[in-house]
C-alpha cells in the first residue's frame, strides 16, 4: 500500500489535536470537580487549597456556586462539565474511528463527535450567557470560571478539526 505524503502528517496533526483535547479535557475535569466541591461545601475551610482558587467564604467562586447561574434544570453546572469532560476523554481514548459489523462500516468516532461537537456549541453558548452574568448582573469576577469558559471555546474549535 502506497503512503501518500500527507498521510504521516495528516496522522500527525490527529495525534497533536488528541493530545490537547485530552489535556484540555483533564484541565476542564479538574475545574469542574473543584467547582462541584465548592457548591456542596467541602472546600470551605481547607488549608491545601491556595487562595488564588476562591475557596474562602466570601470569596467570588463561593459566591458564584450560591447563585441560580450555577445550576442548569436544577443540576450545578460543575456536575454537568465532569460529565462532559468524562464523555470527551472516553471519546477520544476508547472509540474507534472504523468498526465493521455483519458486513457494515460503521463510524462511532465521527457519530458521537457531531454529538460533542453539538454538546460543546452548548456549552460555549451557555458559556458566554454565563459571563455577561458575572459581570453584568452579579458584578463577580472569577478567573476560574473565565478559565473553564476559555477551555470549553478551545475544545470547540479543537472538536470542529477533529471531526
Amino acid at each position: 500500500m502506497t503512503q501518500w505524503p500527507n498521510d504521516s502528517m495528516t496522522h500527525s496533526l490527529e495525534v497533536i489535536l488528541r493530545l490537547c483535547i485530552v489535556l484540555l479535557s483533564l484541565a476542564g475535569l479538574a475545574d469542574a470537580l473543584y467547582f462541584t466541591f465548592a457548591y456542596y461545601g467541602r472546600i470551605r475551610k481547607a488549608r491545601w487549597v491556595p487562595e488564588i482558587l476562591c475557596a474562602r467564604e466570601g470569596s467570588s467562586c463561593v459566591t458564584v456556586v450560591r447563585t441560580p447561574y450555577a445550576r442548569v434544570f436544577g443540576v450545578p453546572n460543575s456536575v454537568v462539565g465532569i460529565v462532559y469532560y468524562v464523555l470527551l476523554l472516553l471519546w477520544i481514548g476508547l472509540v474507534p474511528r472504523h468498526l465493521i459489523f455483519l458486513g457494515h462500516v460503521f463510524r462511532p468516532f465521527e457519530t458521537l463527535g457531531l454529538l460533542l461537537l453539538g454538546a460543546s456549541l452548548c456549552t460555549v453558548v451557555l458559556g458566554f450567557y454565563l459571563i455577561y452574568a458575572l459581570r453584568r448582573i452579579l458584578y463577580v469576577h472569577c478567573l476560574l470560571c473565565y478559565a473553564a469558559h476559555a477551555v470549553n471555546t478551545v475544545l470547540l474549535v479543537l472538536l470542529i478539526l477533529v471531526s
